[in-house]
């Protein structure tokens, strides 16, 4: 079989190859040695240079790549740590021997270090031609139609199994860790050229990694190079919703800004917590996570949701440094009315109408900065912040069915406060042509403070009054070494990490209860890494011995664990297998004696010291092909995941006494999940006018099994999730319509307790699409029909949204925008439920709130 598919391929590779014309060529410098590892882009020697493909140099200078022969000149450029940048212009016809190009050293020479590519291409051009695009479509859109791109939550880009986390202006870093600040903000407008280039290295980057992430880089317009542009939407509507948009940049060859600012009172967010929180995540607890979440989670179920987002970049790169300032700012202002009813197996226990305020405020900051210190020597910092002020009330009536019916009204506040500071320091040095060194030390600091109140207004009881604050302090300091060999690298270091985390939390009542915590770990690890390829063939294997030290449990060893192998059978055709063994200690704020959540509802360990020095242990594999033809229109992505935790830390209800339901944060043996994500879509052209037409579908699944607690003894629990789904686009060609879709999506749930079914629920979703513009209109209608069925509870919101906008000039603009129209108008019985499962409990959440608006805009660009 594999003799056969080696034939095969042999057969592709000539029929991929016809109609190419190998360029060959050596670099040098003005010495006459050779330049290896450096960067060589191939572009057109039209006025825009557009990128055709992108190579490096072997270990002596050489470098091959193939054009299409039908392109008779090119620009080479030529870049490379410690070398100037150096532009030829080539004759392709009157090529008779390899290139000879010689660059000249700057200042600082400093040798680079990025392996050969492969044979693969590692540049795929985006063809937008074929997409429909107006020039108001954002990058998001362009994704969502590139075969071999996966958009997931929070602005999550993937290529082939790949992370992508930086976009490129002109060849620049600027957006790194910000996809959702590019994605909903850089237009079609402003693009001559868009690229995803795999196995991408930055120019200040000092090592011998074969295998890289790709990167997304955008090749703007001439106009709009070295220029300040500015845009400012201004919109007020029906119920006095409004929105205030802002956006600005600036990009040049060194200094490049972009500025974005959006207040509403509709509920719109345009910022992420992956993008917030990216430089801190690393060693962040889950109470930094929990305060953050309602800042950036997207919730139209509300009364009220007031709404400020602000983002500010700049990086600046000259010849041997670059440096980069992130701010982020946040403001919300939530209400919303919510009915919850809680169930333990099929018995209503709890029924809640809440009324509930969220307000509060964040600042991000983080500035980066890098260098080349010597010939042989790079310095690279990272120092990050994050600030936050949040405050919750709640305003709620319980009824309580145990034993008798019992009515409470309950009046709560809680506010929380974060601070945390992050500094990633790394110094890497060459020893060698093949040997380099790195130091890294890592410090990061959080402190998190809290008080809660919470009062029944309709009982004569005490109120309850809680405050707390726990700090973390983590240090870590690594040595590695990195070798080079013919086909492999090597890396070998020792890691030293130390976490110190302090936490009190005051019950006050009659009584005052303090339940303080503190636990000081201390790993040393010996880091053993070697990646490289055997020619299809990419492998990755690391193994991290690691002795783990705590201050009343003797040293204890772990052994972690990640590999992966990657069969490329072609360049946008891969299989990908990964193994991951690791573990986590728990976390500190869910080990307190009692924490109360809000009056009826309290959370009881004893075993909270006991379990303060646990861990749980994760295995994770996963098995991954992705397969697009971007000239066929085809995409295919399949993956499997499973994943196991043991010793896995579960909140469940243990007892209700005097209407209080008590839950307790206990350790249970082992949590399983398998799940399955796939997607395929294939585009065909129809008629003399190659109208396209797009047969796309997905689907997901889901399956938790994991022990719990039921009626006292522990049970098995099952949660099982599909959701399958199937959409068709038509584009027709030179028509007023760009876009024709339906799309249909099933979301069925259930879960189980030791066999017996607890809850089924079944949620269909069809959305209708139709866009279209034309020089001065750009216009999109959608209409939703959502039908559920819950325990067959069975009922259907039909909705629609619309889009208009009308260019006086370039400068000037008008447009309508609404959401949720017959909910605004009240045109439908709109209603919202879902069914979330924790522990031994599950929650039945429901809603009539949909914040639904129709605005006119007015646009102004400068």
């Amino acid at each position: 079989m594999w003799k056969q598919l080696s034939v095969f391929l042999f057969f592709v590779g000539i029929f991929c190859s016809y109609g190419q014309k190998e360029i060959s060529g050596v670099i040098k410098n003005s010495k006459g040695e050779s330049v290896p590892f450096a960067n060589v882009v191939v572009k057109d020697s039209t006025e825009t240079q557009k990128p055709i493909t992108y190579a490096y140099s072997d270990n002596e200078g050489n470098f091959t790549l193939e054009i299409s022969a039908k392109i008779k000149q090119i620009i080479i450029s030529v870049t490379g740590i410690g070398y100037k940048e150096k532009i030829t212009v080539v004759q392709v016809n009157n090529l008779t021997k390899p290139l000879v190009i010689i660059v000249e050293e700057s200042l600082t020479e400093l040798e680079t270090v990025v392996l050969k590519a492969k044979k693969q291409t590692d540049t795929l051009n985006i063809d937008t031609e074929s997409m429909n695009l107006s020039k108001e479509s954002t990058l998001r859109d362009m994704l969502n139609k590139t075969e071999g791109v996966i958009l997931g939550e929070e602005g999550a880009i993937s290529y082939q199994g790949k992370q992508i986390n930086k976009i490129l202006i002109n060849g620049k870093e600027v957006f790194i860790n910000q996809n959702t600040v590019a994605l909903d903000n850089l237009n079609y407008e402003i693009m001559e050229n868009v690229q995803i280039i795999d196995n991408y290295k930055d120019k200040f980057t000092l090592d011998f990694k074969r295998i890289r992430d790709p990167v997304i880089n955008i090749e703007t317009k001439s106009q709009f190079k070295g220029v300040l542009k500015t845009q400012i939407n201004l919109g007020y509507g029906f119920k006095d919703k409004y929105r205030l948009n802002g956006k600005g940049f600036f990009f040049s060859d060194k200094l490049n800004v972009f500025a974005t600012s959006h207040t509403n009172n509709t509920g719109t967010k345009q910022l992420s917590e992956k993008d917030v929180s990216a430089a801190v995540r690393r060693y962040a607890t889950e109470e930094l996570n929990k305060i953050l979440y309602p800042f950036f989670v997207e919730d139209y179920q509300t009364t009220r949701n007031f709404v400020t987002n602000n983002s500010l970049t700049l990086r600046w790169q000259g010849l041997n440094s670059k440096s980069g300032v992130v701010l982020y700012h946040g403001n919300i202002n939530t209400k919303r009315d919510v009915e919850y009813n809680t169930f333990i197996g099929d018995t209503l226990l709890n029924k809640s109408n809440l009324r509930n305020t969220d307000n509060g405020n964040f600042l991000s900051a983080t500035a980066n900065y890098s260098r080349i210190l010597s010939p042989k020597t790079v310095l690279q910092n990272v120092l990050s912040t994050v600030a936050i002020d949040f405050k919750k009330e709640n305003n709620n009536i319980d009824s309580i069915f145990v034993s008798n019916t019992t009515f409470l009204q309950e009046q709560a506040q809680y506010n929380p406060k974060n601070f945390t500071l992050n500094n990633a320091l790394k110094i890497t040095h060459l020893l060698g042509d093949n040997t380099a060194f790195n130091t890294n030390l890592d410090y990061y600091y959080e402190k998190n403070t809290k008080d809660f109140e919470t009062r029944l207004t309709n009982i004569d009881v005490e109120d309850v009054f809680q405050q707390g604050s726990s700090t973390k302090n983590y240090i870590r300091g690594l040595v590695n070494f990195n070798f080079r060999f013919k086909k492999a690298t090597l890396n070998t270091g020792l890691a030293i990490n130390n976490n110190n985390e302090k936490g009190n939390l005051a019950l006050v009542n009659n009584i005052n209860t303090n339940s303080e915590l503190e636990r000081n770990i201390t790993t040393v690890e010996s880091i053993v890494s070697l990646n490289g390829s055997i020619k299809d063939l990419d492998y990755g294997f690391s193994v991290i011995p690691s002795l783990i030290f705590t201050q009343n449990t003797r040293v204890r060893e772990f052994l972690k664990m990640s590999h992966f192998l990657k069969y490329n059978f072609e360049a946008q055709n891969n299989l990908i297998i990964r193994v991951k063994h690791n573990y986590e200690f728990y976390q500190l704020n869910a080990l307190y004696d009692t924490i109360v959540r809000n009056f009826n509802n309290r959370i009881v360990n004893e075993n909270g010291n006991e379990n303060l020095e646990r861990f749980s242990v994760k295995d994770e594999v996963s098995l991954s092909w992705f397969n697009s033809n971007v000239a066929r229109s085809k995409n295919i992505n399949f993956e499997y995941r499973y994943t196991q935790e043991q010793d896995f830390l579960q909140s469940v209800l243990d007892s209700i006494s005097d209407n209080i339901f008590y839950y307790s944060n206990s350790v249970f043996d082992k949590k399983q999940a398998h799940t399955i994500r796939a997607g395929a879509k294939k585009g065909v052209y129809l008629g003399s006018s190659y109208h396209r037409l797009d047969i796309g579908g997905g689907f997901n699944f889901r399956a938790s099994r994991y022990t719990t607690r039921f009626n006292s003894q522990n049970a098995r629990a099952n949660s099982n999730l599909w959701e399958p789904s199937f959409k068709v686009s038509f584009l027709p060609r030179k028509f007023f319509i760009k876009e024709i879709s339906n799309n249909i999506k099933w979301n069925n749930l259930t879960f189980k307790i030791n066999g017996d079914d607890i809850t089924k629920q079944s949620i269909t979703t069809n959305t209708f699409m139709v866009k279209g513009h034309s020089d001065k209109i750009n216009w999109q209608f959608d209409f939703d029909y959502t039908f559920y069925d819950i325990n067959d509870d069975r009922f259907n919101v039909p909705d629609c949204n619309l889009s208009l906008k009308y260019d006086v000039s370039d400068k000037l603009s008008f447009s309508l925008e609404g959401r949720s129209l017959l909910t605004l108008f009240e045109l439908n019985n709109f209603n919202f439920a879902n069914t979330l499962s924790e522990g031994n409990t599950l929650t039945q959440v429901r809603t009539e709130n949909n914040l639904g608006y129709l605005i006119l805009y007015t646009s102004f660009k400068f």
